[in-house]
């Protein structure tokens, strides 16, 4: 059975949009008739937006599930299933009801594939929208072990505080990025439209101008001359460093270096045991192993030696030794979560000490952008002032020269 977006016309001569599911186009159109739907247009989501297996996931323009709408549609599959509704039945139900015409889209395709006998995991993997590659393998976990319901509820809790955190951090992000994009449009304009009209007034007299005036009159008329080119530079540039980002070598150096800046170190770090404290807290709550939890956690490591290390360690434990031990050798770990994990191994209590230390670590992460942005915020009004101020000099010191003149 596959999913149809259709345009069709009431009797009143409304048109009216909307998905369908159905064997096959002709029997699509039939239920539209016998709703008194006049069919216009119709197309089928896997034509429409058709994904190799894997293949959707490395396109660059590949639409992606937003963090809200996944932890909705997640926490409302739950609930069905936790209801006793089936897996078919519940993915069409919320598909029905969702708001945004691409999530209507992306959980349309995942019915579909079940339906056909797909696992969930599969679906989503082969879904036409990008997903995380750790949020399908928890799924595939939950499925593999039987606990699909247990894994969702504990992952949909995952993924309700990741957003949070995403929005606090773009919460304190947006004053220094306004501050920035104020500031750019502001030195561009006096660039372009005010610089060379007020300097153009003293080309007629017998004057040299001075060097920080005639300096910024030559990067002035660069920029009028050439900001075409800029623009489709700095494309290419953007462009050229996320294609060299998809290749493993530049990506694993570049990921060293950001791991060594101060400051940003910590936050990185942080953020990263967060994320896959949470994760391997998770799965083990819902009875997955202890290796295929690690395994799964690599996946959200979004710096390749942190996943690398992560990789390393599954190795390890399945040699025999023990978690906190290969943290350790890891090098990265804070020493408060190998102490938790330690007195976790200890216990019994591995899931719940970890999902203790994901809450923690999630608060440091807050902290440190609170304070980066403290830091950042009269850095950048410095060196926003310095230019106004360089560019203000220029303008005025002719000026000053010639009422000395006069005088």
């Amino acid at each position: 059975m596959a999913a149809f977006e259709y345009r069709a016309l009431t009797a009143a001569g409304q048109v009216k949009k909307g998905l369908m599911e159905g064997d096959s186009e002709r029997q699509v159109r039939q239920q539209l008739r016998e709703q008194g739907l006049t069919p216009v247009e119709l197309k089928s989501i896997e034509q429409k937006k058709r994904a190799g297996k894997g293949q959707a996931k490395i396109g660059l323009f590949t639409p992606k599930i937003q963090i809200s709408d996944l932890a909705l549609a997640t926490r409302q599959l739950f609930t069905l299933l936790d209801a006793g509704t089936p897996l078919t039945q519940a993915l069409q139900s919320i598909s029905q009801q969702a708001e945004s015409k691409m999530m209507q889209r992306f959980l349309a395709s995942l019915h579909t594939r079940v339906s056909e006998g797909y696992s969930l995991a599969h679906a989503l993997d082969v879904a036409p929208y990008q997903v995380s590659g750790d949020f399908i393998a928890t799924i595939r976990a939950g499925e593999e072990s039987g606990h699909l319901d247990k894994v969702l509820s504990r992952l949909a809790d995952a993924i309700e505080q990741q957003d949070q955190l995403h929005k606090k951090m773009k919460t304190a992000l947006i004053y220094p990025v306004l501050m920035v994009v104020v500031a750019v449009v502001i030195v561009f304009f006096l660039m372009i439209f005010v610089v060379p009209k007020v300097v153009g007034v003293f080309d007629n007299m017998q004057q040299d101008l001075p060097p920080l005036t005639q300096g910024m009159l030559t990067i002035s008329e660069f920029v009028q001359a050439q900001w075409g080119t800029l623009i489709v530079l700095t494309l290419a540039i953007w462009i050229g460093f996320k294609l060299l980002m998809r290749q493993a070598k530049w990506r694993f150096k570049t990921h060293q270096l950001l791991m060594r800046l101060p400051g940003v170190k910590r936050f990185l770090i942080y953020a990263a045991t967060a994320r896959w404290s949470r994760t391997v807290g998770v799965l083990l709550s819902s009875g997955v192993t202890v290796t295929d939890a690690l395994k799964i956690s690599a996946e959200v490591m979004s710096l390749d030696p942190m996943k690398q290390a992560v990789e390393e360690m599954v190795v390890k434990v399945r040699e025999g030794k023990k978690i906190s031990v290969s943290m350790q050798q890891a090098g990265f770990f804070p020493p408060l979560l190998l102490n938790l994990v330690q007195t976790g191994e200890g216990g019994g209590e591995l899931d719940n000490m970890l999902l203790k230390a994901a809450t923690h670590y999630e608060q440091e992460v807050e902290n440190a952008a609170n304070t980066l942005v403290s830091v950042l915020e009269p850095m950048l009004i410095i060196i926003m002032g310095g230019v106004v101020l360089t560019i203000v000099l220029a303008i005025m010191m002719p000026i000053f020269e010639m009422n000395q003149m006069v005088g």
